[in-house]
């Protein structure tokens, strides 16, 4: 059976509400979805969406700005919560070391004269060597995992500052194009220049910002036309199966004990998945509307603002990718 959906991983791009979801892949086409009678909002690229003129009116400016500030608002609270998870893992590795020179001291103990010879030193010694090894195993983990976190957190800082350098090269280009009030002007701020790295960083920037903007509108599109409903039946009939296959076994079999346990918790999770929630769905296609709004913005900086130049390579790290969403 073919899967029905490519489900992307929302990313730190994404402005969209935060809960736990799983991480899928499935590489089919979307046209493979099945049409279904509820009729999604319609899309950041419909050619019939409203547009912003290339002078826009106050009106216009207003709502730029409005919808440009919850963008980097998103970011900014993206990036704060990177920073924690990266604070979090630098935490766990003091902790570590803390065991490690526990264990350090304890093989020091044993050195002294006294205890050369006794069978019980050896074992001793065996033993905290063993759990050294997995201790040094464990931390190389965890350096890696700290890595990861400190690049995910340095980068969202340049979002952050990609989204507030946009805002500010709007306000400059508003209050040079449109009558602007002066209770507005007088807020404000000059638009730095930029570097010729920071012109070429910052333009990759906004653009996967509107690359990860479209995976996460899928996913979205997904939930509400039918598509990643299906997804998760196959997912719950794979689960049946393997339930069913174990079942065959002796069921004080400790490996089918602890499997079925681990594939009964998969099942709960994926049925309630299943569920059509209307608040659920009342959020998702809220959260469609507004990334028509975002598209819209993101669209009249990089096609009427021409601020940033286009990037000259799209390739995007996955290891940057998060995936959140609130049921």
């Amino acid at each position: 059976m073919e899967c029905p959906v490519k489900i992307h991983k929302v990313t730190d791009a994404s402005p969209y509400e935060s809960g736990e979801a799983p991480q899928m892949e499935c590489p089919v086409p979307h046209s493979t979805a099945p049409a279904t009678e509820t009729p999604a909002p319609s899309g950041a690229f419909d050619e019939a969406a409203d547009e912003f003129s290339d002078i826009p009116s106050v009106q216009e400016y207003r709502k730029l700005r409005r919808v440009m500030g919850m963008i980097t608002k998103f970011y900014r609270d993206g990036s704060n919560m990177k920073k924690q998870n990266y604070e979090t893992m630098t935490e766990e590795i003091k902790k570590l070391e803390v065991d490690e020179n526990m264990v350090k001291d304890q093989l020091a103990s044993l050195d002294a004269a006294t205890f050369k010879g006794h069978p019980k030193r050896k074992e001793y010694n065996n033993m905290l060597k063993t759990e050294m090894e997995n201790m040094l195993t464990q931390k190389a983990t965890l350096l890696k995992k700290q890595k990861e976190c400190r690049e995910l957190y340095e980068w969202s800082g340049t979002i952050v500052q990609v989204c507030e350098w946009l805002e500010l090269a709007l306000d400059d280009y508003c209050s040079k194009t449109l009558d602007l009030p002066e209770q507005i002007k007088r807020t404000m701020k000059p638009v730095p220049e930029l570097a010729n790295e920071d012109v070429a960083k910052f333009s990759r920037g906004l653009d996967e910002i509107t690359y990860n903007l479209s995976e996460s509108q899928d996913f979205f599109q997904a939930s509400l036309d039918g598509r990643l409903k299906k997804y998760h039946g196959i997912e719950q009939q794979m689960i049946e199966a393997q339930l069913e296959a174990i079942r065959k076994y002796s069921d004080d079999n400790p490996r089918r004990m602890f499997v079925e346990v681990e594939l009964l918790k998969d099942l709960d999770y994926v049925n309630a998945n299943m569920v059509e929630n209307p608040e659920a769905i009342r959020r998702k296609q809220k959260m469609l509307q507004s990334h028509a709004e975002f598209f819209q913005v993101l669209k009249f900086h990089r096609e009427r603002l021409h601020f940033l130049p286009e990037p000259d390579a799209k390739i995007y790290d996955s290891k940057f990718d998060h995936y959140k969403e609130d049921d």
